[in-house]
């Protein structure tokens, strides 16, 4: 329920997006709200609220949180907006005899946002892919309930990581299991720039010192080639939530 007035019906494994821009599922038309606020993600057992690094952050119960567990009963405040958890049609709906308005899925358009479990296809393939299709944004890793790194890309290119200790390794696995979930979103709020060389040479970088470190004796091999981009788009394309 958001602000007493509208229903969202979310399926398992899906996600909700909040935000200021109408390409969102819930969308708070509040000018203090970010373009891509917060995502509400899923899994069918467990809700796991990300806030995407929002300029006045996302609140659970009263404490801001960047990442946090909900369930049932807990209320989401973003900004003035409050967002509550049930498990069943409140009950006053039902009396009052006036439902809420339901709101439509949400339509895509270039900016690309999706999300999914990388166990299709290499973590590198897409990061190729973003650097193909010049999109700015932030890809968020989640490994299991943990968080994962964090890449910020500007017209394609990685311009800052953080929480990013295990990428390398990440990088050159070839297959990933359902544990690892991504989520990428338009962004235009950038940290500083700390990585200057350009998108394939870091990612070549970084599987090099990972082979090294490994002891491996495989030859350095190039990375594999970028996909075309109307294959990948078909592959990555989110299932939108039930919006009823």
């Amino acid at each position: 329920m958001v602000d007493e007035e509208v229903i969202y019906e979310i399926a398992p494994n899906s996600v909700l997006n909040i935000g200021r821009l109408d390409t969102n599922d819930i969308v708070l038309d509040d000018y203090k709200v970010s373009r891509e606020h917060a995502v509400l993600k899923f899994s069918g057992v467990d809700f796991l609220l990300l806030d995407l690094a929002s300029t006045h952050g996302t609140y659970v119960n009263g404490e801001r949180v960047e990442r946090c567990s909900v369930g049932f009963g807990d209320k989401i405040q973003i900004m003035g907006h409050e967002l509550v958890l049930s498990r069943e049609m409140p009950t006053d709906i039902y009396e009052s005899g006036k439902l809420p308005t339901p709101k439509m899925a949400r339509s895509l358009d270039r900016r690309l946002k999706f999300f999914g479990g990388l166990n299709e296809f290499a973590l590198i393939t897409l990061v190729q892919f973003l650097y193909q299709e010049k999109q700015s944004g932030l890809l968020l890793l989640e490994l299991g309930q943990n968080p994962g790194p964090r890449l910020y890309i500007q017209d394609g290119d990685i311009i800052h990581v953080s929480q990013g200790e295990n990428l390398a390794e990440l990088l050159v696995r070839q297959n990933h299991d359902q544990s690892l979930f991504f989520y990428f979103h338009h962004e235009t709020n950038f940290p500083k720039r700390t990585i200057e060389e350009s998108t394939p040479n870091y990612l070549m970088r970084l599987c090099h010192n990972h082979d090294e470190m490994q002891g491996s004796d495989v030859e350095e091999e190039e990375l594999p080639p970028i996909p075309r981009a109307q294959a990948i788009t078909t592959r990555l394309e989110p299932h939108p939530p039930i919006v009823r």
